[in-house]
């Protein structure tokens, strides 16, 4: 009988989010389903609805506009009648699944933000009451596919504005661009000559703010480049060992070679801010975050072994998959770590675990090219998962919504830029952005 139950309410709350979504739902069956939304009872079937929703979600099919989405999304919250609830130890089980209801709803705008207890035990969720709508005059728009190939000899391709096909060739390497936008290096059989010559021949891949490339390298391997990162890798590999460098972040996915001294490593050098490490691996998955403004330089093992070096003092660790070196001067630490935050910017969003102000307007400022000021931003902290492909107002809206900051943008007094303004209580903190 409980099965029977259990399996009912499933197919009636799975046929209520349906036409809610298809925007065919009557008011009734609306407030039926919040009901069953809010009901802890139904905690399980309502996490797995709303998390199928999200993996099937296609950002192109949009029911409500941004703006609609978030009018709604306030007068749900609204419907709590709770002004300002803490998260922590007083979370109350109705008022998150009020809050978890709201989500499906932003869905559409390709947006997904839900908080949960166990994070943040100090911050305050401010509901729909103390939240006004704010004019913005001006807005960023999310990065794309967008890198610059520089050639050994200094000539310097667009890569989004180059048609598909060949776009270049160098002592026997053809370049392609690929339908799917991806750089394509292949050896067209060269003789020992060429190869030798190509090899010394140094490529430059540089991704801009704003922008993000994947390339297969000339072994096969394939390399995934966050924005505002830069690869610098030879025409072929060919000598006993495959090295690259790296500044920014990339994931890899490295193929097995084999040499006449057998399997050929690869080896990727980072060198940034008085950090300096080298991963070796032979085939295996892996991530590294190397920027010059973090604090840490981080490598993540998601698949295989990878030998980590701190080459200050050249001390060696080997990672297992789910596990990170951590890497800040002369000091590197080994911990476990959640890959899909790591991963997240990857698949296309931004997941935040606990994460700073500070750090999120790290990343806010590589994927919508903006300069941030850092001097004065609250001690404020986030949990969160949001779709890159939304506009920047549409973050900051998020990030209003579940805080206590109120977020605005405008030009700058001289036109020529556009600035962000961060207000706390009595505080006024400006962020300034240029123009993309």
């Amino acid at each position: 009988m409980f099965q029977t139950d259990a399996h009912m309410v499933n197919t009636r709350m799975s046929l209520l989010f349906q036409l809610y979504l298809a925007n065919q739902a009557r008011p009734e069956e609306k407030a039926e389903l919040l009901a069953m939304l809010a009901d802890p009872e139904h905690e399980e079937e309502a996490r797995e609805l709303l998390g199928e929703a999200w993996n099937e979600f296609v950002p192109s099919k949009k029911i409500f506009t941004p703006a609609t989405s978030n009018q709604i999304l306030r007068n749900i919250m609204e419907s709590s009648q709770t002004p300002v609830v803490s998260i922590g130890r007083s979370w109350n089980i109705k008022r998150a699944f009020t809050v978890a209801a709201a989500v499906f709803i932003l869905i559409s705008s390709g947006i997904w933000w839900l908080l949960t207890p166990a994070t943040l035990p100090e911050r305050k969720l401010v509901v729909a009451n103390t939240i006004t709508p704010h004019v913005k005059v001006a807005d960023a728009v999310p990065g794309g596919n967008k890198a610059m190939l520089t050639l050994a000899d200094g000539t310097q391709i667009t890569l989004d504005d180059m048609s598909n096909g060949k776009i270049a060739s160098q002592s026997g390497i053809s370049i392609t661009k690929a339908a799917d936008g991806q750089l394509i290096y292949t050896s067209s059989g060269s003789n020992h000559e060429e190869r030798h010559l190509a090899e010394s021949q140094i490529n430059t891949i540089s991704t801009p703010k704003g922008g993000q490339y994947q390339i297969n390298l000339p072994d096969g391997s394939k390399v995934w480049l966050n924005a505002a990162s830069t690869l610098k890798f030879p025409a072929i590999f060919s000598g006993n060992e495959r090295r690259v460098e790296l500044n920014g972040e990339a994931y890899f996915e490295i193929r097995p070679l084999l040499n006449k001294e057998g399997r050929q490593p690869f080896k990727v050098v980072t060198r940034e801010g008085g950090k300096n490490q080298e991963v070796e691996v032979l085939g295996t998955h892996f991530n590294i975050n190397a920027y010059g403004n973090e604090k840490f330089m981080k490598t993540t093992l998601l698949e295989g072994s990878v030998k980590v070096t701190n080459l200050n003092i050249s001390d060696s660790d080997i990672l297992r998959p789910g596990q990170q070196a951590i890497l800040k001067g002369n000091q590197m630490k080994i911990a476990s770590v959640d890959l899909d935050e790591v991963m997240a910017w990857k698949h296309g969003n931004f997941r935040f675990n606990n994460l700073s102000l500070v750090d999120i307007m790290k990343q806010l400022e590589r994927w919508y090219d903006v300069e941030v000021d850092y001097a004065h931003l609250p001690e404020t902290r986030y949990q969160g998962f949001i779709s890159k492909n939304v506009t920047l107002s549409q973050v900051l809206d998020m990030l209003e919504l579940t805080g206590s900051l109120k977020f605005r943008i405008t030009e700058m007094a001289d036109g020529k830029g556009k600035r962000i303004e961060i207000n706390r209580a009595n505080t006024n903190t400006n962020i300034n952005v240029k123009p993309n």
